[in-house]
């Protein structure tokens, strides 16, 4: 890495212009080359053998209402000089609206605002972290000022009384059916003992437990593990992707812990539309087990409508290349074999299916009727290496509802996501750099 200027000292140290010649002609680095392997072109991949599925007709739709969930995000600089400093504001929320609004904006010759307005009832939620040398009063450490910031998040009231701790808890001991006396936490976040056993029954009324090593505090949203990779110094940017993706799902999972709360048969006539995949990943992906419990759950007990939708990634590069070769009305149903073969490099394995340590549904290339070509995430009982149809609960009714809900903004979109994400996302102009107005205006320098 080349250096660069601090405080007007010095140019940038130029980079050389021939140490290239050295890679190339090293005989390991052509050895490691000639070895490696990528995706399969379009052509290649034999649609005879391609496991496909026709998406029946309904004759009848039970969706009466979406939710549509989804965040943005933006790192804001509060001090430019060094020793410098950040924090990222979250926005995010959820859009609510029926399927009786969208159906009759689609028979008018001509929408007013007025008439769109009625797509946009969302409630919209805030949140800061501090990502490198911000301490939050009363903390100690970065690091402790980023799980404190995390847990007064969750400990807020978003509808009248119900916490987002409360949803929490109660997807974690899996209190939704008999539950678990226990969760395991890989360590703490003071001392670092390994395998602490959080007993729900000793947990305190505000949510929190203590070390039995060092007796400090644990709280209860320690169990996302995003501590283990904050360090004081470098700060909290490696936690902002995984912490963005958390905060969308837990809105998810409020959202059915209410309505099972309140009227569970809302549940029959309820599409949740979460923008991306349905899965937790990296030091979060602990998560998705008591998730998949919870589907699992719904499925056999309830109903539950849910669709991850990808706009962007090599699946969706994928789809979009093979595209033409699909009919209209089909879906693939992405095994192992296919995965592997043609979209993520790898070797298929028999009793491992992708990404059983992440998600809670298997994905699915869909093309409707009108040619648009979507990646989807649907939720399984099971994760299987070969799904079948018979695997995915509700598959049509989901998908059908996915080709009502189409949207000419962007390629394949649907109008719930743009528009969610349209109300929650955070330009990088002007929003990003107004934000860092007000917070090196509002900030306190201790």
């Amino acid at each position: 890495m080349s250096y660069t200027s601090r405080r007007g000292r010095r140019p940038s140290e130029y980079a050389s212009k021939s140490s290239h010649s050295f890679i190339i002609n090293d005989p390991d680095v052509s050895g490691f080359l000639a070895n490696c392997d990528y995706p399969k072109d379009v052509e290649d991949v034999d649609f005879d053998k391609v496991p496909t599925y026709t998406v029946k007709n309904l004759t009848s739709n039970p969706i009466k209402n979406i939710i549509a969930i989804d965040g943005g995000r933006t790192e804001v600089p509060v001090r430019r000089e060094f020793p410098s400093s950040v924090l990222t504001f979250f926005q995010f929320g959820a859009l609510y609206f029926t399927m009786a609004d969208l159906e009759n904006l689609y028979i008018k010759p001509f929408i007013e605002p007025s008439e769109i307005s009625k797509l946009k009832e969302i409630q919209r939620l805030k949140f800061i972290l501090p990502t490198k040398n911000i301490r939050v009063s009363g903390m100690d450490t970065l690091k402790n000022s980023v799980r404190k910031s995390i847990y007064d998040f969750f400990m807020q009231n978003p509808q009248g009384d119900k916490k987002f701790i409360e949803s929490f808890k109660w997807l974690l001991f899996e209190d939704f059916q008999s539950s678990i006396s226990f969760w395991n936490l890989a360590s703490c976040p003071t001392c670092g003992q390994r395998d602490i056993k959080l007993k729900s029954e000793e947990m305190e009324k505000d949510y929190t437990f203590k070390c039995p090593s060092c007796k400090e505090i644990i709280y209860l949203t320690d169990t996302f593990r995003l501590h283990e990779i904050i360090d004081n110094e470098i700060g909290a940017g490696g936690i902002i992707g995984y912490l963005g993706n958390v905060l969308e799902q837990v809105v998810l999972i409020h959202l059915i812990w209410v309505i099972l709360q309140i009227k569970p048969s809302l549940l029959n006539e309820v599409l949740f539309i979460k923008d991306g995949q349905l899965a937790f990943f990296g030091q979060t992906a602990n998560i998705h087990e008591p998730m998949k419990a919870l589907i699992k759950y719904l499925i056999e007990k309830h109903s539950i409508y849910l669709a991850g939708l990808e706009k962007s990634g090599a699946f969706v590069e994928h789809a979009d290349e093979i595209a033409d070769k699909l009919a209209p009305g089909t879906a693939i149903l992405l095994n192992n074999d296919y995965i592997y073969r043609y979209i993520i490099p790898g070797r298929p394995d028999a009793t491992d299916p992708y990404g059983s340590t992440t998600y809670y549904g298997r994905k699915v290339i869909y093309k409707a009727d009108d040619e648009r070509v979507y990646v989807v995430t649907l939720p399984t009982g099971d994760i299987s290496v070969s799904p079948e149809a018979k695997d995915f609960p509700n598959i049509d009714i989901i998908l059908q509802n996915i080709k009502k809900l189409k949207c000419d903004m962007y390629d394949s979109s649907l109008i719930p996501v743009s528009l969610v994400n349209n109300l929650v996302s955070l330009s990088n102009h002007p929003s990003s750099v107004i934000l860092e107005k007000f917070a090196r205006n509002t900030i306190s320098s201790r």
